[in-house]
């Protein structure tokens, strides 16, 4: 590459990471004209024209809509990056910054919320947006904040967990994530998860074939099963009370020839996982432990050798 051409990125790229993609496109289609040949050029002017056009439907819009907007369109520029033949990561890094800068200060001069979920979800949106600048400390500690008002939101708990894995706090994030799931896997979003620990736990289930709702259902499964969810604290027992009654309308619910089994399938042996959690704290009656492995070989069988093995 020439020390021209070279130039022209580093320019364009800085203008990228200001949240300006017309400025860097117009300096990069210049510097295209001294090396046609040029992949990664030719890459970045796709990234600004992509993100240029977008951001010009925001003109119109207050800034809280502006910075959903760029959340949202970012899922839809990572999936149309798997479309690309070649993707170049200082590209992608430099408009990573970018647009997730200005979604952040967009969030923050935003003023504060009088209704505790409304406030919590700005919160999240700012934990979320730091993530993806890498100030792990920044998201860990406004979601501290977004969980002291919601602290039994499934989303939150994950994003919360997710933040703990980034800081290296492993034990507080497996918890977390366990009990996100346990509470409503269906509300958690995976699109911006960034830890390792539990992306390659959700790529291990995506190799078995699920996605979609099955997918965030199977996770907390697999999640005992591969030994990732292994931190376990002990039920209260009003949550034990609750637990067995969840557990009793979900096997009556799934006797429904109308029922979605595969669905309740994973969401029951998970909560199964859950009783005998309790009853082996509370060194309960061996025979109820008995009882719930045969639910669990029942309904799956290859579920129930791998965790008595």
């Amino acid at each position: 590459m020439g020390i021209q051409s070279e130039e022209g990125l580093k320019q364009a790229y800085n203008l990228l990471e200001a949240g300006k993609p017309q400025d860097a496109r117009r300096v990069l289609q210049e510097t295209l004209e001294y090396n046609l040949e040029n992949k990664e050029i030719s890459f970045a002017i796709w990234c600004c024209a992509y993100w240029t056009d977008y951001m010009k439907t925001l003109n119109e819009l207050d800034v809280f809509e502006q910075s959903e907007g760029l959340i949202s369109h970012w899922k839809s520029f990572m999936f149309d990056l798997t479309r690309q033949k070649t993707v170049h990561d200082r590209a992608v890094y430099s408009v990573q910054k970018g647009i997730f800068t200005v979604a952040l200060r967009n969030y923050e001069s935003l003023p504060e919320e009088a209704m505790p979920a409304q406030q919590a979800e700005i919160l999240r949106k700012q934990a979320l947006c730091c993530k993806k600048l890498g100030r792990y400390e920044n998201a860990l500690q406004l979601m501290s904040q977004a969980v002291n008002l919601m602290p039994s939101s499934p989303e939150l708990l994950s994003e919360m967990a997710d933040c703990f894995a980034l800081c290296g706090e492993d034990k507080k994030a497996k918890v977390l994530f366990r009990e996100a799931f346990f509470l409503d896997a269906q509300k958690i979003d995976l699109d911006f998860m960034e830890s390792e620990l539990i992306r390659c736990l959700v790529q291990q289930v995506k190799d078995k074939g699920y996605t979609g709702s099955l997918l965030l259902e199977w996770i907390p499964v697999y999640g005992v099963l591969f030994g990732v969810f292994n931190i376990k604290r002990e039920l209260r027992s009003q949550e034990f009370g609750k637990l067995r009654q969840d557990i009793y309308a979900r096997e009556n619910e799934i006797k429904d020839p109308s029922a979605d089994s595969k669905l309740l399938t994973p969401r029951l042996i998970n909560m199964y996982f859950w009783l005998i959690d309790h009853y082996v704290r509370t060194k309960d009656d061996d025979g109820k432990i008995k009882e719930i492995l045969l639910k669990i070989k029942l309904l799956d069988r290859a579920v129930y050798e791998a965790y008595v093995k």
